[in-house]
Protein backbone atom coordinates (compact mmCIF):
# COMPACT_ATOMS: atom_id res chain seq x y z
CA UNK A 1 0.00 0.00 0.00
CA UNK A 2 2.72 2.56 0.71
CA UNK A 3 4.60 1.92 -2.50
CA UNK A 4 1.41 2.75 -4.76
CA UNK A 5 0.66 5.78 -2.45
CA UNK A 6 4.44 6.48 -3.21
CA UNK A 7 3.68 6.08 -7.07
CA UNK A 8 0.42 7.93 -6.30
CA UNK A 9 2.78 10.91 -4.75
CA UNK A 10 4.72 11.09 -7.81
CA UNK A 11 2.19 10.68 -10.68
CA UNK A 12 0.31 13.80 -8.62
CA UNK A 13 3.55 15.91 -8.05
CA UNK A 14 4.09 15.24 -11.73
CA UNK A 15 0.88 16.19 -13.06
CA UNK A 16 1.27 19.47 -11.16
CA UNK A 17 4.73 20.15 -12.54
CA UNK A 18 3.33 19.28 -16.14
CA UNK A 19 0.14 21.67 -15.57
CA UNK A 20 2.23 24.41 -14.19
CA UNK A 21 4.85 23.92 -17.52
CA UNK A 22 1.43 24.34 -19.54
CA UNK A 23 0.41 27.50 -18.21
CA UNK A 24 3.90 29.06 -18.45
CA UNK A 25 3.91 27.74 -22.47
CA UNK A 26 0.81 29.35 -23.20
CA UNK A 27 1.38 32.52 -21.36
CA UNK A 28 4.69 32.64 -22.82
CA UNK A 29 2.51 32.13 -25.88
CA UNK A 30 0.43 35.17 -25.87
CA UNK A 31 3.23 37.76 -24.82
CA UNK A 32 5.29 36.19 -27.98
CA UNK A 33 2.14 37.10 -29.95
CA UNK A 34 1.45 40.39 -28.35
CA UNK A 35 5.25 41.54 -28.26
CA UNK A 36 6.24 40.29 -31.98
CA UNK A 37 3.08 39.57 -33.62
CA UNK A 38 3.07 36.07 -35.99
CA UNK A 39 0.11 33.63 -35.86
CA UNK A 40 -1.88 32.92 -33.01
CA UNK A 41 -1.80 29.88 -31.32
CA UNK A 42 -4.43 27.26 -30.89
CA UNK A 43 -6.98 28.02 -27.70
CA UNK A 44 -9.18 25.00 -26.71
CA UNK A 45 -7.62 23.03 -29.70
CA UNK A 46 -9.24 25.29 -32.16
CA UNK A 47 -7.30 27.57 -34.31
CA UNK A 48 -8.52 31.11 -34.11
CA UNK A 49 -9.33 32.90 -37.84
CA UNK A 50 -6.90 35.58 -38.68
CA UNK A 51 -9.62 37.79 -39.48
CA UNK A 52 -10.91 37.84 -35.65
CA UNK A 53 -9.56 41.18 -33.66
CA UNK A 54 -6.81 40.25 -30.80
CA UNK A 55 -9.25 41.66 -27.93
CA UNK A 56 -11.02 38.45 -28.75
CA UNK A 57 -7.89 36.24 -28.98
CA UNK A 58 -6.65 37.99 -25.84
CA UNK A 59 -10.00 37.30 -23.85
CA UNK A 60 -10.03 33.69 -25.19
CA UNK A 61 -6.25 32.98 -24.23
CA UNK A 62 -6.67 34.55 -20.73
CA UNK A 63 -10.07 32.48 -20.09
CA UNK A 64 -7.74 29.52 -21.07
CA UNK A 65 -5.10 30.97 -18.65
CA UNK A 66 -7.88 30.89 -16.07
CA UNK A 67 -8.60 27.73 -16.52
CA UNK A 68 -5.59 26.20 -16.29
CA UNK A 69 -4.77 27.86 -13.31
CA UNK A 70 -8.15 26.68 -11.82
CA UNK A 71 -6.71 22.85 -13.02
CA UNK A 72 -3.62 23.40 -11.57
CA UNK A 73 -5.53 24.65 -7.91
CA UNK A 74 -7.82 21.46 -7.85
CA UNK A 75 -4.75 19.16 -9.07
CA UNK A 76 -3.01 20.61 -5.95
CA UNK A 77 -6.05 20.00 -3.34
CA UNK A 78 -6.15 16.32 -5.23
CA UNK A 79 -2.68 16.57 -4.58
CA UNK A 80 -3.01 17.37 -0.14
CA UNK A 81 -5.63 14.34 0.04
CA UNK A 82 -2.97 12.14 -1.18
CA UNK A 83 -0.52 13.26 0.83
CA UNK A 84 -2.74 13.07 4.21
CA UNK A 85 -3.57 9.53 2.52
CA UNK A 86 0.01 8.23 3.51
CA UNK A 87 -0.06 9.72 6.71
CA UNK A 88 -2.63 7.10 7.13
CA UNK A 89 -5.03 9.90 7.79
CA UNK A 90 -7.56 8.80 5.80
CA UNK A 91 -11.14 8.68 6.85
CA UNK A 92 -11.02 12.75 7.51
CA UNK A 93 -13.81 15.10 7.18
CA UNK A 94 -11.34 17.07 5.63
CA UNK A 95 -10.08 14.34 3.04
CA UNK A 96 -13.75 14.38 2.02
CA UNK A 97 -14.42 18.10 1.65
CA UNK A 98 -10.98 18.52 -0.06
CA UNK A 99 -12.38 15.45 -2.51
CA UNK A 100 -16.21 16.94 -3.50
CA UNK A 101 -14.22 20.28 -3.69
CA UNK A 102 -12.15 18.67 -6.68
CA UNK A 103 -14.99 16.84 -7.94
CA UNK A 104 -17.19 19.97 -8.14
CA UNK A 105 -14.12 21.96 -9.75
CA UNK A 106 -14.04 19.16 -12.62
CA UNK A 107 -17.60 19.10 -12.90
CA UNK A 108 -17.47 23.23 -13.31
CA UNK A 109 -14.45 23.34 -15.77
CA UNK A 110 -15.68 20.67 -17.85
CA UNK A 111 -19.12 22.49 -17.84
CA UNK A 112 -17.43 25.44 -19.04
CA UNK A 113 -14.62 23.90 -21.27
CA UNK A 114 -17.94 22.36 -23.14
CA UNK A 115 -19.62 25.36 -23.55
CA UNK A 116 -16.07 27.48 -25.12
CA UNK A 117 -15.70 24.82 -27.40
CA UNK A 118 -19.12 24.28 -28.62
CA UNK A 119 -19.98 27.85 -29.43
CA UNK A 120 -16.60 28.50 -30.85
CA UNK A 121 -16.52 25.32 -32.76
CA UNK A 122 -19.72 26.84 -34.23
CA UNK A 123 -18.88 30.15 -34.45
CA UNK A 124 -15.30 29.12 -36.13
CA UNK A 125 -16.16 26.52 -38.41
CA UNK A 126 -20.28 26.17 -38.70
CA UNK A 127 -20.84 28.44 -41.66
CA UNK A 128 -19.82 26.20 -43.87
CA UNK A 129 -22.88 23.81 -45.29
CA UNK A 130 -22.95 20.03 -46.51
CA UNK A 131 -23.30 21.12 -49.97
CA UNK A 132 -24.68 23.45 -51.94
CA UNK A 133 -27.78 22.00 -52.62
CA UNK A 134 -29.47 21.34 -49.13
CA UNK A 135 -31.47 22.55 -47.14
CA UNK A 136 -29.90 25.41 -44.59
CA UNK A 137 -32.19 24.04 -41.88
CA UNK A 138 -31.11 21.12 -41.68
CA UNK A 139 -27.28 21.29 -42.07
CA UNK A 140 -27.72 24.05 -39.56
CA UNK A 141 -29.46 21.36 -37.23
CA UNK A 142 -26.78 18.81 -38.37
CA UNK A 143 -23.90 20.73 -37.83
CA UNK A 144 -25.05 21.95 -34.67
CA UNK A 145 -25.78 18.73 -33.57
CA UNK A 146 -22.14 17.01 -34.59
CA UNK A 147 -20.04 20.24 -32.97
CA UNK A 148 -22.18 19.32 -30.30
CA UNK A 149 -21.36 15.55 -29.82
CA UNK A 150 -17.78 16.43 -30.76
CA UNK A 151 -17.54 18.91 -28.03
CA UNK A 152 -19.06 16.24 -25.28
CA UNK A 153 -17.12 13.79 -26.66
CA UNK A 154 -14.11 16.03 -25.60
CA UNK A 155 -14.82 16.65 -21.84
CA UNK A 156 -16.90 13.38 -21.06
CA UNK A 157 -13.54 11.61 -19.36
CA UNK A 158 -13.79 14.82 -17.42
CA UNK A 159 -17.44 14.39 -16.24
CA UNK A 160 -16.69 10.57 -15.55
CA UNK A 161 -13.52 11.32 -13.72
CA UNK A 162 -15.37 14.12 -11.63
CA UNK A 163 -18.20 11.61 -11.04
CA UNK A 164 -15.61 9.19 -9.70
CA UNK A 165 -13.92 12.09 -7.35
CA UNK A 166 -17.50 12.62 -5.69
CA UNK A 167 -18.04 8.78 -5.26
CA UNK A 168 -14.96 8.43 -2.98
CA UNK A 169 -15.90 11.92 -1.82
CA UNK A 170 -18.85 10.54 -0.14
CA UNK A 171 -17.06 6.88 1.03
CA UNK A 172 -14.09 9.10 2.62
CA UNK A 173 -17.23 11.00 4.44
CA UNK A 174 -19.10 7.74 5.43
CA UNK A 175 -16.16 6.22 6.70
CA UNK A 176 -15.23 8.98 8.67
CA UNK A 177 -18.40 9.21 10.30
CA UNK A 178 -18.06 5.52 11.01
CA UNK A 179 -14.49 6.39 12.54
CA UNK A 180 -16.18 8.28 14.67
CA UNK A 181 -19.02 6.56 16.02
CA UNK A 182 -16.28 3.75 16.54
CA UNK A 183 -14.15 5.83 18.87
CA UNK A 184 -16.78 7.08 20.51
CA UNK A 185 -18.14 3.51 21.33
CA UNK A 186 -14.51 3.02 22.41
Amino acid sequence: MKSTLNILKVFCTLLVISVGVKLFEIFYKIVHYTIYGGSKTKIFKLTIPENWSDEYYYFLSLTALVLMGYVMFLLVEFRKVIFNFSKNSVFTKENSDRLRKVGKGLIIYGIIVLCFTTVLDLIIEGGSTLSSGSDPAYSSGYIFGYKVGASINKVLPIFVIALFVQFISFIVGKGNVLKEENDLTI
